[in-house]
């Protein structure tokens, strides 16, 4: 089977991937995998008063052990209207690093900076291995997974990361609580402990 060692995360907003892929990022960068989180906007669109959301997931991100994180700043909301930009930007880094895998957003979420990353990444990541879509909140109730990585052993750190994000705390998909029921879910849809699951757009072993 082929052995991950570098991997590229992608995200529109900062929180999408420790929401979407927290415990595996840890469970990667525990076994001395290369992680780079790419993302691309600050998120600061339709948040009141003086928020550090880049700061934030900054230091969500290095409680799950990612260091190599590269924030950029497209505008929120309006990744859909950037698509030849988001291509090249995201093929430069896929170009750079050479990821053996990819994960990125899910091509039916209902929020469309979600949808244009996700026709991005499979354009500009074409050449990556295995390239897998992430669940968010915005992805449900169409997220139906059938790629799952156990991270029983990861979900502490995942809500400890999220914690970082205290602008939004007051969030319901935010609480320790939803994080782990979701996990458990997942899980338990596969014969497994807690667990996050994937959409692959390719799998290659």
């Amino acid at each position: 089977m082929r052995t991950v060692h570098r991997v590229l995360a992608i995200g529109a907003h900062p929180d999408d991937l420790e929401l979407g892929c927290g415990a595996s990022l840890a469970k990667l960068t525990a076994r001395g995998v290369h992680v780079r989180a790419l993302v691309l906007t600050d998120g600061l669109r339709g948040v009141a008063g003086p928020v550090r959301r880049c700061e934030e997931t900054r230091n969500a991100l290095e409680q799950l052990g990612v260091t190599d994180v590269v924030q950029h700043r497209l505008p929120d909301t309006a990744l859909p209207t950037m698509q030849a930009e988001l291509i090249k930007l995201i093929e430069a880094h896929s170009e750079d690093l050479s990821p053996d895998r990819v994960y990125t957003m899910f091509r039916d979420d209902r929020h469309q900076d979600h949808r244009a990353v996700y026709e991005a990444s499979i354009i500009a990541c074409r050449s990556v291995p295995q390239i897998l879509s992430y669940e968010t909140p915005s992805s449900w109730p169409n997220f139906m997974p059938v790629v799952f990585e156990p991270v029983g052993d990861h979900i502490a750190e995942k809500i400890a990361a999220l914690r970082h994000h205290v602008s939004q705390r007051d969030r319901t998909y935010m609480q320790a609580s939803q994080i782990f029921c979701s996990a458990q879910f997942r899980g338990q849809q596969v014969g497994l402990g807690p667990s996050e699951g994937f959409i692959p757009y390719k799998l290659a072993l």
